[in-house]
């Protein structure tokens, strides 16, 4: 059993991984504790203060990552909730964000309304794909064998978790998906890919030097900086996606990218390769968060 004063201390360790606030502490210490009660006893919701033995020194084992390792919780809890499903992650491929899922919601509705109107499959591709989450979402929302999704990533541990998770969520999918190794420089066009996303890498070394280390000490540099500005990899997206066949009004590249910084430097790359009604999205922090264009 676990005494009030131990669970108070837990919430003390905590409070340094929560920026001192005491209530984000107790809902970290809550899904810590309902982790390790699944996994020991099978039964989440138990008491923190039912907690055996084991279940104590597992937890305390877990704080310990989270405090003194500075590992994501994200990656103790093993998944991250994104689109109403419960993504795998594993280090060092990069943590789903909700900035990630907020555009990913606005990209399903924009289909579910053009959809009606073009000859299907669509297909798409995600660029940098990482967990599979952008796909695997599209391939879950979207209506029936309405679209055709193909995930690409350079790294070979981020696309056997994004196969993981499509085995893991193939149940719920309502359109196919699949998964490949591939740099986006190597790429061969294809011009039966009607629609290009992407959450490429957009951070620059600068940057990278004042991220947490939660983030520095874990996620893969690949997926977060690169050079030009941030902008090299987008470059690359954007030679790809210039032979897209559009099918839909548009857009038919969306990309993530780092903030209003980027804006003049993106949009003229994609200006000389012929996109058209380039737009940018805000995400719901009012920051300039995806660079959309049309062909």
């Amino acid at each position: 059993m676990a005494s009030k004063l131990i669970v108070r201390n837990w919430i003390q360790r905590l409070l340094p991984a929560c920026d001192g606030d005491a209530a984000h502490a107790k809902r970290q210490l809550e899904w810590l504790k309902e982790k390790v009660a699944l996994d020991v006893s099978g039964n989440s919701s138990k008491s923190i203060y039912s907690l055996s033995k084991q279940e104590q020194d597992q937890l305390d084992a877990y704080i310990t990552q989270r405090t003194e390792q500075h590992k994501p919780l994200q990656y103790i809890l093993g998944t991250q909730p994104f689109c109403e499903l419960d993504i795998v992650t594993r280090p060092p491929t990069l943590i789903p964000r909700w900035e990630t899922e907020e555009w990913t919601y606005r990209v399903i509705d924009m289909l579910k309304n053009q959809l009606s109107t073009v000859q299907k499959p669509l297909r798409i591709l995600d660029v940098c794909t990482g967990s599979g989450c952008i796909s695997l979402a599209l391939a879950k929302h979207l209506p029936k064998n309405s679209v055709h999704i193909t995930g690409l990533d350079i790294s070979a541990q981020a696309v056997s978790l994004s196969q993981h998770n499509l085995e893991l969520h193939r149940p719920q999918l309502q359109n196919p998906v699949e998964f490949h190794v591939q740099d986006v420089f190597q790429y061969t066009p294809r011009d039966d890919i009607h629609l290009v996303v992407s959450n490429p890498p957009y951070i620059t070394d600068q940057e990278y030097e004042t991220l947490d280390p939660d983030v520095k000490d874990w996620e893969d540099a690949r997926a977060l900086v690169a050079p030009d500005q941030g902008t090299r990899v987008h470059q690359g997206v954007i030679q790809v996606a210039k032979h897209c066949a559009p099918l839909t009004k548009g857009p038919h590249l969306l990309m993530e990218m780092g903030g209003t910084h980027q804006i003049k430097l993106l949009s003229e790359l994609m200006l000389q390769q012929g996109f058209k009604s380039i737009d940018v999205w805000k995400d719901l922090a009012g920051k300039d968060r995806v660079i959309t264009g049309g062909l």
